[in-house]
């Protein structure tokens, strides 16, 4: 006698909770979502076709993502970014990394076997890359918070880790920009061959530079979304 195969409530809800937090963070990426608007969760449940919980789930963790503020009315709204934040953010997050190279350099190099195990990782995600993919910002946090700790200091890569999450939501957009996560894993593979080899001077110098290109690549992003905001804003406030 075979068994039949159900879904329980919990997964249909962890199922239909994903689907909401997925659908509203690229309404959020793509400028879709009016700035200032209060969000109401039983309008974008309409929008979206699903009852209020599943939405409410992804308000709260789209919030805890920093991708959404709260209203003063209650209830949240899409983050504002702020240009001097975000370049404020970035110096702190440069600061940090190349420290961490310094760091190593003076304290007799890397963790290798780390630093093996990293290289391992992403010489396999170049042949698997994906051409566009948000979520792909986790990936690219996680290296750059595991060559902070195999310089040896985990307390500076938990305070790299804190600047990430907090500049994550512009980061985001860096890949939903066609061609960026090719360029990112091709980065990433020439920092650690430097320092693999030992040429520190080079990776701070390789480092900074893909910092900076990210950096560029986001500010034109995230102000093409803005506009995108306030446009969407004059015709459809109704959220």
């Amino acid at each position: 006698m075979g068994t039949e195969m159900s879904t329980s409530p919990y997964t249909a809800m962890y199922t239909a909770s994903a689907l909401a937090y997925q659908e509203l963070k690229t309404l959020l990426l793509l400028g879709e979502v009016p700035i200032g608007v209060r969000l109401r969760e039983e309008r974008i449940a309409e929008r979206l076709g699903m009852s209020r919980t599943p939405v409410r789930e992804a308000l709260l963790r789209l919030h805890a993502e920093h991708f959404l503020d709260r209203h003063p009315e209650g209830g949240y709204k899409a983050t504002n970014p702020s240009a001097q934040t975000m370049r404020e953010l970035y110096e702190v997050r440069r600061a940090l990394e190349l420290f961490a190279l310094r760091r190593a350099r003076d304290t007799g190099g890397h963790d290798r076997s780390e630093l093996d195990e990293l290289h391992d990782e992403w010489a396999t995600l170049d042949r698997d890359a994906a051409q566009v993919d948000a979520e792909f910002v986790l990936l690219d946090e996680d290296f750059h918070r595991r060559l902070a700790e195999a310089a040896g200091n985990r307390q500076l890569a938990d305070e790299l880790r804190s600047i990430n999450e907090r500049i994550r939501p512009v980061r985001s957009h860096d890949f939903v920009t066609p061609g960026r996560i090719t360029a990112t894993i091709e980065q990433h593979l020439e920092i650690l061959g430097a320092v693999l080899a030992r040429r520190l001077g080079v990776a701070a110098t390789l480092l900074e530079h893909h910092i900076g290109e990210s950096q560029s690549v986001v500010e034109v992003a995230v102000a093409e979304v803005l506009e995108r905001m306030l446009s969407v804003g004059e015709r459809d406030s109704a959220w």
